[in-house]
């Protein structure tokens, strides 16, 4: 297995490290911590959603692809049509970093939730044995 494959499954399978690593070089190239912050959540985005989908493929053996991009997609319904309630019209650089922040929130979120169930439903399963 090369070094590349197995950095990408880490990250994946633990996207905080690849937060925390984005974060890191970034904080030391602008020594700017807020700013870093905004980066590691904007570019390891991708890394909660596909460790969402790959746990709910763990724990229930079910491909639910379709689900996440649904869900991802009804946010930027919502975040579409509030924005132009609110303002009036649409401005879209500000839509999208809305939308893809409020995408980090929920599958950061998601990703705690269902790790904790994982952890908590096997070790029933193996208490249970």
């Amino acid at each position: 297995m090369s070094i590349f494959t197995w950095f990408i499954a880490t990250v994946v399978t633990f996207p905080l490290f690849g937060w925390y690593l984005l974060y890191i070089v970034k904080v030391k190239r602008t020594k700017n911590k807020r700013k870093s912050v905004r980066f590691a959540s904007d570019w390891s985005t991708i890394l909660f959603m596909a460790s969402v989908y790959f746990i709910i493929n763990e724990l229930w053996q079910q491909s639910l692809l379709l689900v996440v991009i649904a869900i991802s997609l009804l946010i930027s319904m919502i975040f579409t049509w509030l924005h132009w309630y609110v303002s009036g019209d649409i401005h879209t650089g500000k839509l999208v970093k809305g939308i893809w922040r409020f995408n980090f929130i929920i599958f950061f979120c998601l990703h705690l939730i269902l790790v904790g169930y994982g952890l908590v439903s096997r070790l029933f399963e193996y208490l249970a044995i």
